[in-house]
């Protein structure tokens, strides 16, 4: 693998664990149960619903990981499920998804990652993550204010560095 392939993994890593996931868990650290599952309208889906999709791709991104030659019978393109749990639950849900997927990549061989599955995963968990923050900034009427909050491409760039330099999982 060039070394262009290894600063993308890297990057996507931190991007998802790093930068993701904590957005994630400030929008759920501010809702109700009620609004974790609200559909505002027929053709929306809930913000939880939301999340548990992104999940679901993230994990199927782990298991392709581990075993690359997994098959999946059905997409997700419609998998938004309401649930009943708290957002408290739901926080824990993620982190552990977020952290096995990372232990995943990981222990990877890097060569059998496929960077447009990467990229993909990347792309979609960030489209789903600024509708999750619009929605919860506009419910409960919070304004989040993340770069100042130390997640912002300067402490990315800061952690991908140290990272490389320090060689940790570069294989």
């Amino acid at each position: 693998m060039n070394e262009e392939s290894r600063l993308f993994i890297i990057i996507s890593k931190h991007r998802l664990v790093s930068h993701y996931l904590p957005n994630f868990q400030s929008c759920l650290g501010v809702l109700s149960d009620h609004l974790l599952w609200l559909e505002e309208s027929e053709n929306q889906n809930s913000i939880g619903g939301i999340i548990l999709h992104v999940l679901e791709h993230i994990r199927r991104n782990m298991e392709r990981y581990l075993d690359p030659g997994v098959k999946f019978t059905s997409g997700i393109e419609k998998l938004f499920p309401n649930d009943s749990f708290g957002p408290d639950e739901l926080k824990e849900r993620a982190y552990e998804v977020f952290q096995y997927w990372q232990k995943a990549l990981d222990e990877s061989d890097k060569d059998s990652i496929d960077l447009y599955s990467l990229y993909h995963l990347i792309e979609h968990t960030g489209y789903h993550l600024g509708q999750v923050v619009d929605r919860t900034q506009r419910l409960v009427g919070v304004k989040f204010d993340f770069v100042h909050a130390g997640i912002n491409e300067k402490n990315l760039k800061i952690i991908v560095e140290r990272e490389l330099e320090e060689g940790t999982n570069i294989r």
